[in-house]
Order: structure tokens, then sequence, then C-alpha cells
């Protein structure tokens, strides 16, 4: 009777836990739910351009006509070739964008230094048909060339003096006239008075022209394709993939950072009694889900370190992490936080374990992850020490390592890191 008795107990212990195991199971799956904090299936790292805002890419086009003996080119691409466009040549005349936008800004930018380099500029005009746009142009001019004496004229469709005002110009030494026209648009070009009229004089003068472009040489290779691609040529397509993640996760941050910031706020001056605040996943916060890893240093009065962690788990949300992170924090730190560091990590790669080779592999921004059985820790690049030769030492500390680890366990990484900066 009380082995039968026994048995039944034990069954009915075993039903009680496994009851009590699925209702705890459905409780945290339904909380979870309730939050919709599953991580997307994007990661940060492979963010590249805002799908959701696209930047709409226009061309950046600058002309530019120089007085110069006729020089037979042989096809496109050597047409497009100015890599020499202004070495002892007479540049007379440029047109460039009137509205200097994040793309534009650069490209005028260093047309003006090369045509300082072989020309000597000691007045420039700006043609313009309203004054939009003519002050970053001045700023740039000064900048770039020194010059203090910019002349702004403003031309009009209606007024048949404009072409003879432009021509007084270019018949004068040393003056550099400078057409604020949008060259990017053929319909734009056609229904424009003030391109029409540099176009004109440019054949009445007989000018040479070429395109300057800050892709340089590499618009004439590409010219087939479409400007997104043009563009992104300006970064090496042999650039190492760490370096192609970390341009990423910067466009990521860039897009991000206020609702990163804000929800990782809220959830570290929360009290250890209130509940977690999630972001409702929305058209603007959807991609704050995106898989990621995260690294966090907390520091107190004199910037000691009061704590750190990194959240590396694969599947894990950005969000996530930093709501984890700063929960965590919260709980665990009882000293005043002063202030706090957030970086988001690349993609691990493998590095020889050979301290010769790893301080010569190592770029000044990688950071360097080591993993002995189950012990892991990681190093940021401002947390390395000066000495490189201490940096192992440093980690095998962090990581709890012993000094006599077998080489052959250890397994080292680098990754590189973009930091979410809180300007408050």
């Amino acid at each position: 009777m009380l082995t039968r008795t026994k048995q039944k107990l034990k069954k009915w212990i075993v039903r009680i836990s496994v009851l009590i195991a699925i209702i705890l199971l459905c409780f945290i799956n339904i909380r979870r739910l309730n939050n919709n904090i599953y991580s997307n299936y994007e990661r940060a790292v492979e963010y590249g351009r805002v799908s959701e805002n696209k930047e709409i890419i226009e061309p950046v086009i600058t002309a530019v006509f120089y007085s110069s003996p006729a020089i037979k080119k042989k096809n496109v691409s050597t047409y497009l070739d100015h890599s020499d466009n202004y070495k002892e040549q007479n540049v007379k005349m440029v047109a460039v964008p009137q509205i200097l936008t994040d793309n534009s800004f650069p490209v005028v930018e260093r047309l003006y230094a090369e045509i300082s380099k072989y020309n000597t500029v000691s007045k420039a005009v700006l043609l313009t048909e309203n004054t939009d746009g003519v002050t970053n142009h001045k700023k740039i001019l000064q900048k770039t060339i020194g010059l203090n004496d910019i002349e702004i004229v403003k031309l009009n469709e209606k007024d048949i003096s404009s072409e003879k005002t432009i021509e007084k110009y270019l018949q004068q030494k040393n003056i550099l006239v400078i057409a604020l026209v949008n060259l990017n648009n053929i319909n734009t070009i056609k229904n424009n008075f003030l391109a029409d009229e540099i176009m004109w004089l440019a054949q009445k003068y007989a000018y040479k022209m070429h395109v300057f472009d800050a892709i340089d040489t590499q618009i004439a290779k590409a010219a087939d394709k479409d400007y997104e691609t043009l563009f992104s040529l300006s970064v090496s397509k042999e650039e190492p993939l760490l370096k192609k993640q970390q341009h990423n996760l910067q466009r990521y941050v860039n897009q991000y950072k206020s609702l990163l910031l804000k929800y990782f706020k809220q959830n570290l001056s929360l009290g250890k009694e209130k509940e977690t605040i999630w972001p409702a996943k929305t058209v603007q916060t959807y991609r704050l889900y995106d898989r990621g890893f995260v690294y966090i240093r907390f520091f107190g009065e004199n910037k000691k370190e009061l704590f750190a962690r990194a959240k590396i788990g694969k599947n894990k949300g950005i969000i996530v992490a930093l709501v984890e992170l700063a929960r965590k924090a919260a709980h665990k730190i009882s000293q005043p936080i002063k202030s706090y560091k957030i970086y988001l990590l690349t993609d691990f790669e493998p590095l020889i374990w050979d301290e010769e080779s790893l301080i010569n592999d190592l770029e000044t921004d990688d950071g360097i992850y080591i993993n002995y059985i189950n012990k892991k820790a990681l190093m940021v690049a401002d947390e390395r020490p000066q000495n490189p030769h201490d940096w192992l030492k440093f980690l095998y500390t962090r990581a709890g390592v012993p000094s006599n680890a077998n080489k052959e366990d250890i397994k080292l990484f680098k990754f590189k890191t973009v930091e979410i900066e809180d300007e408050n």
C-alpha cells in the first residue's frame, strides 16, 4: 500500500511540475507577445541605406569650360577622364548646382580647390537668377581659394543685356565665372535660360568642356550604371567586410539614435519595481528590433567605471539588448551613474593566435574578443592598454582565463564598433 501511494505521489509531482512549467512557458510567451519584442530577421550590420526613408540620389554634375587647343578624344571614357583637366589650362567658367546638398557640397568644394591649384583666380563672379544658396558658395570660395572679391550678378531672362554682362567678365583675366545652374536634368537645362546662355557662350568662344565629379575617373568606367551605384564607388569595392559593416551601423545609428537613447534612458531611470518599457512596433520603430551586438559601459564620479556588460546573442534585437542592459544596470549599480558609453558591434573576425601578428593586424579602431571554453570577454578599441603587449593580459584578467591555459583552447576575434553618443 505504501509503495503504491509513493508511486501515485511521484506521478502527481511529475504532472504538477510539468503543468507549472507549461503555465510558466505560456505566461512568458504571452508576456513577450504582448510586448512584441521578437527580433527582426534583418541585421543592423546589413542595414545599408535607409529603406524606409529612401534617399533620392540626384546626379551631381559640374561642367568646366576652359580655353585650350583642341584635344582629340578617342572615346567616352577618355573624354570623361578629367584627372589632368586643370593642369596648365585656362579655366574661364564653371557650372555648378545652385543648392548644395550633402552629395554635391564635397564635389563643388573639390572642384574649386582643383581649379585654384593650376589657375590664378583673383575674383569670382556668381551668376544666378536668385540668391538661394549663394552664401554657401561664397563660403567655399573663401575657404578653398581664399577669395574675398566675390561679385553676385543676378540675371533675368527678360534682360537682353545678360549675355553681354557675362561676356564682359569672360574677357577679363583671372576672373572665374560661376553659373549656379543644375545640369542634372535635361528638361531643366532646356527650360533654363542661364544654362542656355553659358552653353551658347561656350560655343561662341570655342571653350572646351569637361565634366567634374567627386568620383573622379570612375564615372567614365561606370557611365552605364545608375547614380546610386556610382556613389557607392567612392567606397572601394575591396573594402574589408568589417569596415562595410561599420559603415552600415553608422547609418543605422544616424537614423535611430534618438529613439534608441529614448528607451534606454527611460528604462535606466525606472525604479526596480516598475515594468519595463518596450517600444511598440510601428513604421518608425520597427527597425529598432534589428539583430545586433551591444556593449555598454557605465561610469560614476571621476569617470570611474562602475559596470560593463555586453549582449552578444545572435538573435537579440538592438533595442532589446539596450533595454535589458539598462534594467540590469539599474538593479546592479547602487552609485549614481554620471555617464555611459554605448557601442554597436560588427561581426567577429577570427585572428591568428600570435602576439606579434595580433598587434600588427589590428587597426586603431579594432576591438578584441576572447573565447576560452566557457569564459568570454571583449575589449573595445578605447579600452586597449597603451602597451600592445598588455592587451592579452587585460583580456585574460577580464575573462578569468588562467595564465597557464592552453593557447589551442583560446580563440581570438577582432571587431569594429560604432558609438551611440549622447549629446546630453
